[in-house]
């Protein structure tokens, strides 16, 4: 019984360890958009997307450049999924699975059907 016991907690420990934990100050800067990603390879963002971004603000507000179009509106981090929830002034929510968080890196997966696949790589200018 407690080899059987050992042998599955050992790796929930393991992983728990190795966990990221995500905390919101982490967050407040101005991240910009970076690059792609896919299982393969790295790829640039399009023409359009040059110079977009995320500043995360301290308040809970956010602004956004997409596609060269203003966003603006509130942010919430979910540290149990740990994923952020953008909410624009139209009430329309983006929400992000983050992947990856160091002081100058940001890596998400947005949580919409056709971007799945990708991985989304933003750094920050501090």
């Amino acid at each position: 019984m407690n080899k059987t016991l050992t042998f599955f907690l050992l790796p929930v420990l393991f992983g728990c360890l190795y966990a990221q934990k995500i905390d919101k100050e982490d967050l407040y800067k101005t991240w910009y958009l970076d690059k792609y990603s896919d299982e393969a390879q790295y790829y640039p963002p399009p023409k359009k997307e040059m110079g977009d971004y995320i500043r995360l603000n301290s308040d809970m507000t956010y602004t956004a450049i997409t596609q060269g179009e203003s966003d603006s509106g509130t942010w919430v981090l979910n540290t149990n999924g740990t994923y952020l929830e953008l909410k624009s002034a139209d009430d329309h929510i983006e929400k992000m699975y983050i992947y990856f968080l160091s002081t100058r890196s940001l890596v998400v997966v947005y949580d919409v059907d056709e971007h799945r696949a990708w991985e989304v790589h933003y750094v920050s200018g501090t």
